[in-house]
């Protein structure tokens, strides 16, 4: 009983932390957007809104989906430091769902879906949202390679900034509904600083520990 008391404990101790209450803000809010984009999609009651790409646009819910929830469950478990083999088991189901999504929306973004008769294929919005798959699949692929060369700390950070792109495509897609924000700047610095402004945010936060002082040495007085 003591054991799982403390493990209870440390549970609570990491949701009410600050990365504890970052990712609860990103699954709850990944939760909402699933509901308003992609349970029509998963339950086929829009597919005349997806006409000729729909199988396409499917699967891409489906790959989506498993980003967000896996990729906050790894997340979760590395930072308890539990279950290392079902990580790595999880961390490769996420990537593979990963792989699929972005380059799915890679793909539709560079086709006429979700545009009007005639309107160019690369516009403002399509550059950003492959631009965004791209920062994924990147970010993915440093991770894999890091955690296969046994760079565990790198390989975290990897991770968490490839999971900030996947909430970052959610928070664009809730944002995006809201008028005011959808008018900044003509919709077109909006749909930059979406994902841009979160990952930049949160590359602050995962290099600031770096630039703390060492301790026993003293920090070099502002005027030097």
């Amino acid at each position: 009983m003591a054991t799982q008391s403390t493990i209870k404990t440390t549970a609570l101790d990491f949701w009410l932390s600050r990365n504890g209450l970052l990712l609860l803000v990103a699954l709850i809010s990944g939760a909402a957007a699933w509901w308003l984009i992609a349970w029509p999609v998963a339950t086929l009651s829009n597919i005349p809104s997806h006409n000729g790409h729909f199988a396409l646009t499917f699967v891409h819910m489906v790959g989506g989906t498993g980003m967000l929830t896996l990729g906050g469950l790894n997340l979760y478990l590395a930072a308890r430091k539990q279950h290392f083999s079902i990580h790595r088991r999880i961390g490769q189901a996420y990537l593979s769902f990963g792989t699929v999504a972005a380059l799915l929306a890679g793909w539709l973004t560079l086709t006429p879906a979700h545009k009007a008769a005639g309107a160019p294929i690369l516009t403002n919005m399509s550059v950003s949202l492959l631009m965004l798959a791209t920062s994924w699949l990147g970010c993915a692929a440093l991770g894999l390679r890091a955690a296969r060369n046994r760079r565990f700390d790198s390989h975290g950070q990897w991770m968490i900034r490839s999971y900030v792109l996947v909430w970052s495509f959610v928070f664009c897609r809730i944002a995006s509904r809201i008028p005011a924000v959808g008018e900044l700047g003509n919709g077109q610095a909006f749909v930059w600083l979406s994902w841009v402004g979160p990952l930049l945010l949160c590359e602050v936060m995962l290099q600031w520990p770096n630039g703390a002082k060492k301790p026993g040495l003293k920090a070099i007085p502002s005027n030097h």
